[in-house]
């Protein structure tokens, strides 16, 4: 099929493969490669990375910074939350491993680019980054487009569509070659208020940026999650007033909630070198939302 196959298998060793596979035969014809280690992503070492992860103070954020860590790779954090970041902190601490934790808030241009030359600054490099900081408005669900209020559309999204935009503009300048950016979206950005514009855009972000970064080896992709229970999920259900023992309601199969950890682990996939032919893709984490 005209592939060079002496290129892709040195480029699976420069991945990080190389102990475990086996060389395919040299030929155009046909192409198999035997690569063990790409079915055990988990306990692959990430030893030497940096990343940066906004909104990484709870919920997939947090989940994503300590599967990482788990890795060994070096966790930059950035959160609003004051008690998620002290939380966040003492995690880390007692793990003994390498991290910082910043009180950023994504909706201010100046605020990103800070928090991101100081990581640079600090650890010389960054590797990748995951935007997961995310906002719902009070009337979350309960409202239509006609009756969306000037002040709840603005904050939405000044914090998911431009603070995402920030982030991403910024990290992209940043970023080593062959790197990695993946941006939280939402389920609701695919099927579908304020919430739902702002996810569609970072999907088209996502996607624009993927091509125009190509030419680097830079990957940008996004998750979207669905009902994942977090924190922001726990405060949609207080806006609501939901009872605690209110049934299970949400349009998924797998009729429960995904765990935080259940979207970070794709989120860790794209991040990490067994995805470093996939950009710009959209992974829904959803539990086959129906």
């Amino acid at each position: 099929m005209g592939l060079p196959t002496r290129r892709l298998s040195e480029r699976l060793v420069n991945s990080g493969f190389s102990d475990d596979c086996i060389d395919p035969p040299k030929s155009d014809s046909a192409l198999f490669i035997y690569c063990p280690r790409a079915c055990v992503a988990a306990t692959m070492s990430l030893a030497g990375k940096v990343y940066a992860i906004t909104g990484g103070g709870s919920g997939i954020g947090l989940a994503t910074a300590q599967i990482l860590s788990r890795r060994g790779a070096t966790v930059c954090i950035a959160d609003i939350d004051p008690a998620a970041r002290e939380s966040a902190a003492l995690y880390f601490t007692e793990k003994k491993a390498p991290f910082t934790v910043t009180c950023v808030d994504v909706s201010q241009r100046n605020q990103v680019e800070d928090w991101l030359d100081s990581v640079v600054n600090k650890f010389g490099r960054l590797d990748g980054a995951a935007n997961v900081a995310g906002v719902i408005g009070k009337h979350h669900g309960l409202r239509t487009v006609m009756e969306l209020e000037d002040d709840e559309w603005h904050k939405i999204i000044a914090v998911n569509l431009t603070g995402t935009m920030y982030c991403l503009r910024a990290e992209l300048r940043r970023v080593v070659d062959g790197g990695s950016i993946v941006n939280v979206a939402s389920i609701h950005g695919l099927k579908g208020t304020a919430y739902d514009a702002s996810k569609h855009g970072i999907v088209g972000l996502t996607r624009a940026a993927a091509k125009e970064n190509g030419q680097r080896e830079v990957r940008v992709n996004a998750v979207a999650p669905g009902a994942i229970f977090t924190p922001l999920m726990q405060k949609a259900w207080d806006f609501h007033s939901r009872p605690e023992d209110a049934p299970f309601d949400e349009p998924t199969a797998f009729q429960r909630q995904g765990t935080p950890e259940e979207c970070a682990n794709v989120i860790a996939f794209l991040l990490g070198p067994e995805s470093t032919f996939v950009s710009g893709s959209v992974y829904e984490v959803d539990g086959a939302w129906l």
